[in-house]
């Protein structure tokens, strides 16, 4: 559930909320919201969100604090991650969330069963061991402290498109390191998966392929369906953590299905 800060009476109060930058797409009816992971921005959607506006949603793809546009701030606890998400609204169509947005999406869900009638999951960052926690979060932060180029990342990713590239490019250039190393650093343990186990909406769990560098683990998402009937996991083969990139057209179908 989504954390509250305590006073010095003992009395509980919500966590402050920044106004965060957005992304739209579309014009609907329909209603989807895109949650990015850490290092990264709502215009790094674009492809999904051009699929889903020509399916009839209107796409809202927000920049976390301390990400893109959006204002810095003195905390970046998870609840006031959740807190700046729902603060945008809630009775979603459909909620997509990759790796650290994955799990912002799964709080928020908790906290208000209204907030989404349907959540996919891409590489959800739920639970990771200590040692492999540290050295991933040194990574991201040196990611946000040197920002590489857009062909560096192309050269890195060479079956992505062009404007994936450029996209994560300038999302790592916006990103501001501190509020990457404060996001991480104050939030250990990583350990979340029991949040997905209390859902009640339909969830669909798209997992990175063990052989390149997924962080869901399968023997997790055998656990979660049979804890959770509301969970479906399925693992997109081929696919790195950057599932929605690597197979953008694998996981466009695979929620295409889900919604229909």
């Amino acid at each position: 559930m989504v954390m509250w800060h305590e006073v010095p009476d003992g009395a509980a109060e919500p966590p402050e909320t920044v106004a965060l930058a957005t992304t739209r797409w579309g014009a609907g009816p329909g209603r989807a919201l895109l949650l990015h992971g850490i290092v990264s921005a709502g215009a790094t959607w674009w492809r999904l969100a051009e699929t889903l506006a020509e399916e009839g949603y209107e796409v809202l793809a927000p920049d976390l604090r301390g990400h893109g546009s959006s204002p810095r701030a003195d905390s970046y606890l998870l609840a006031e991650h959740v807190a700046d998400i729902r603060a945008l609204g809630s009775g979603w169509d459909l909620v997509v969330g990759h790796s650290f947005g994955a799990l912002l999406g799964a709080l928020a869900t908790d906290a208000d069963r209204r907030f989404t009638r349907r959540l996919v999951l891409l590489d959800p960052a739920l639970d990771i061991p200590d040692d492999r926690f540290a050295a991933g979060a040194e990574e991201e932060i040196a990611l946000a402290t040197h920002p590489p180029s857009a062909r560096a990342v192309q050269a890195a990713h060479t079956a992505w498109d062009r404007r994936d590239a450029v996209a994560v490019a300038a999302a790592a250039k916006a990103a501001d390191a501190s509020a990457v190393a404060h996001t991480l650093r104050d939030n250990g343990p990583w350990r979340h998966t029991d949040v997905v186990t209390r859902l009640v909406v339909p969830t669909l769990v798209l997992g990175a392929d063990p052989a390149h560098g997924a962080l869901f683990r399968p023997r997790t998402g055998v656990e979660l369906m049979i804890r959770n009937p509301s969970v479906r996991v399925r693992v997109v083969v081929g696919a790195g953590h950057a599932v929605h990139r690597d197979r953008p057209t694998a996981v466009a179908t695979a929620i295409r299905s889900f919604l229909w």
